[in-house]
């Protein structure tokens, strides 16, 4: 249990490496962002960005996911040949003809989404980065199953530097405001794909089988539901509160929402190294106990991550280099919100960890109902909270929604593919965690207490017994890049 526990830790860092690169780009340019741009142009462009959220799963439908699940089982390489290229006809095919489609209605969405015909030009250059977009998740899943990772986060840091560089140069220099944002992702997609498609162009060949097809979309299809309903439960509330509140809002919102992106950094990473790692562990009666432990250690990590952000949430929005600010001060009112959003993801990546049953048993359908009820539950509650509290009504019912989403996932997957999870033990961390978080989160002390209550928390886990001695005594045993003489 303890080299594969270790096995998956060094997946985790190496992909958590490239999807902290990748997305460190958010951070680069939120200053740039809300030191420039007026909060209704971000709310704009956070509309824009929500669109292009919903679309790229009806661009994907599933694919890459039916790749993951079918490539690696063949042993044929023929076979493998034939599948790797019929996924890439596929989306290429598709990609191209929904980029159309999108392309052709530029006006009518700018009107009917944006509030305007005059944003149209968006909605054409959404359509780019959507086909883009989409034809480069087969690749990506194709370097994720090859265990190339250094080639992953090699693609993912080009991506960062070349969208920092045209934001900078277009938005920052220029001064191209909203248009200069998604001019740069379309630039930087068209790479990313260009870079991706040179890497595997070897492996693909004219060869097409409509079997192979049929299998792909049967097993990816079930996603879309699922996709959507989970893009809507992370992005249909701005279009919610700008029904509600206004344009200003969604911009103030949006920022906030993007500072949650520390904790997703972490449950990503978790999810590219998770999905291979249980696939090829497979439904074992050893995978039971294993995947009962990761529950265990993940949710700590998880919750550790948490509590520090939250503890130190108030330097972090407020953190300036001269006059220039993380966040800008128009948007600095979206502090309140972020722990919120922060534990919300945290739900979310413990929802990722029940996912073996539903994979194992290809009951993907259950992704499709479950996200649908989270998302519903989510639309529902932020129509009560949001003319009441504000933005911060939205958080919540973006935690809300992932709580519902986790304990339907347990119980899904517990029918499916039954796993001991430690739930005392998890209650207990959650009941300290959260007392502690919820406690400075309302009582704001000042910042001498909130570090001497980072520091107390371990004592009080060992002392609560929540790390056993035997597992303190090996510790060392799942450090990633152990030195060979330990």
């Amino acid at each position: 249990m303890t080299s594969s526990i270790r096995s998956l830790t060094k997946q985790t860092l190496i992909y958590g490496v490239g999807t902290i690169l990748a997305r460190f780009v958010t951070f680069l340019l939120l200053p740039l962002y809300t030191n420039i741009l007026p909060t209704a142009d971000y709310g704009l462009a956070a509309l824009v960005f929500a669109f292009i959220g919903f679309l790229i799963i009806i661009f994907n439908y599933g694919l890459d996911s039916a790749v993951m699940r079918f490539y690696g089982e063949n042993a044929d390489r023929e076979r493998k040949t034939r599948m790797l290229s019929t996924a890439i006809w596929v989306t290429l095919a598709s990609s191209l003809v929904l980029g159309a489609i999108i392309y052709s209605l530029d006006n009518y969405l700018g009107r009917v989404l944006l509030n305007d015909p005059a944003h149209a030009r968006l909605i054409r250059l959404s359509a780019g980065i959507l086909f883009f977009d989409a034809i480069c998740h087969v690749p990506f899943a194709l370097l994720r199953l090859e265990n190339k990772p250094i080639q992953f986060i090699g693609i993912r840091i080009i991506n960062v530097i070349v969208v920092f560089i045209l934001n900078f140069y277009l938005v920052g220099g220029l001064k191209r405001g909203v248009d200069g944002i998604f001019e740069s992702n379309l630039i930087t997609s068209a790479l990313t794909a260009l870079i991706l498609y040179v890497l595997i162009i070897n492996k693909v060949r004219l060869k097409f089988s409509g079997a192979i097809a049929k299998d792909l979309a049967l097993f990816g299809l079930p996603f879309i539901p699922a996709g959507l309903a989970s893009v809507c439960m992370e992005m249909f509330n701005r279009y919610i509160i700008e029904h509600l509140i206004g344009l200003e809002a969604v911009g103030i919102f949006s920022a906030g929402f993007k500072l949650g992106i520390f904790m997703l950094l972490l449950t990503t990473a978790f999810y590219y190294a998770w999905q291979p790692f249980f696939m090829k562990a497979g439904p074992q009666e050893s995978s039971r106990p294993l995947f009962a432990r990761i529950f265990t250690y993940f949710v700590l990590v998880e919750l550790t991550f948490w509590l520090v952000l939250t503890a130190l949430m108030p330097e972090i929005v407020r953190f300036h280099i001269g006059k220039i600010y993380l966040i800008g001060k128009e948007y600095q009112s979206c502090e309140p919100m972020v722990p919120i959003i922060l534990l919300g993801y945290v739900f979310f990546g413990i929802n990722q960890v029940f996912l073996p049953g539903i994979y194992f048993e290809k009951k993907t359908r259950y992704l499709a109902y479950l996200t649908f009820l989270a998302a519903a539950v989510n639309v529902g509650v932020n129509f009560i909270l949001v003319p009441s509290l504000g933005i911060v009504g939205s958080a919540y019912s973006s935690l809300i929604g992932y709580i519902t989403l986790a304990v339907g996932g347990y119980f899904v997957s517990q029918r499916l593919f039954r796993v001991p999870y430690e739930i005392k033990r998890v209650g207990s961390l959650f009941l300290l965690t959260l007392t502690a978080g919820i406690a400075i989160y309302f009582g704001k002390p000042g910042l001498t207490i909130r570090i001497l209550t980072l520091l107390i928390y371990p004592v009080v886990l060992i002392l609560m017994g929540f790390l056993r001695k035997d597992e303190i005594a090996t510790l060392k045993d799942f450090l990633p890049f152990k030195h060979k003489e330990e």
